[in-house]
């Protein structure tokens, strides 16, 4: 074998192995620090103003706390059981009106440790307010612009929350969830992809 050949080997071995590190690094990172919320259906418990369905990540709080209005002004990342869609409401919302840019994507049924890239979810104004239901063979993320999805348990979703003061992405994990009632979710802030 050619010395240049041999070389080229040894640099692609090195470029492999160092991408390899990287990948398992990151993975350490996602995993590392998570947190974990319960949350209950808006719609089920009934509650006065947002209840216990209310979470702002930033502030890692929920809207049940006495501390919420005076620190989150309100202002809520996600919603679980805001919405029913046909008496289910086992569904996260973000913010669905004016031209908030949030968006909520559902990345499937992941255990943490297989999360190896944090996929980019462009926040983007929006074109209309409010949701509309979707049309024949749409589905509900599509209709709404990404700013309802289904919670499943077992599932990994990732949020771009965007607001005048900050940008964040949060990746969460649905561990438990009693139908049209309650779910925990374990979560962290992670790195923007962009």
């Amino acid at each position: 074998m050619k010395p240049s050949v041999r070389i080229q080997i040894l640099v692609l071995f090195f470029l492999l192995a160092s991408w390899k590190t990287v990948a398992i690094s990151e993975n350490i990172f996602i995993q590392s620090g998570l947190q974990e919320i319960t949350l209950c259906s808006r719609l089920k418990h009934k509650e006065v103003d947002y209840g216990n369905s209310a979470f702002n990540f930033k502030y890692a709080m929920r809207s049940d706390n006495a501390e919420w209005l005076r620190t989150t002004y309100n202002d809520e990342d996600i919603f679980y059981g805001n919405l029913s869609i046909n008496g289910d409401s086992d569904w996260f919302s973000v913010s669905a009106g004016g031209d908030n840019p949030n968006r909520i994507r559902d990345l499937g049924a992941l255990p943490w440790s297989e999360i190896q890239a944090i996929p980019m979810l462009p926040a983007i104004p929006r074109l209309e307010t409010g949701i509309r239901g979707p049309v024949r063979g749409e589905s509900w993320e599509k209709s709404s612009d990404e700013r309802v999805t289904k919670a499943v348990k077992g599932h990994i979703y990732l949020a771009h929350i965007k607001d005048d003061e900050s940008d964040r992405y949060v990746i969460f994990r649905v561990e438990a969830l009693t139908p049209s009632d309650n779910c925990t979710i374990s979560w962290k802030i992670v790195p923007s992809p962009e």
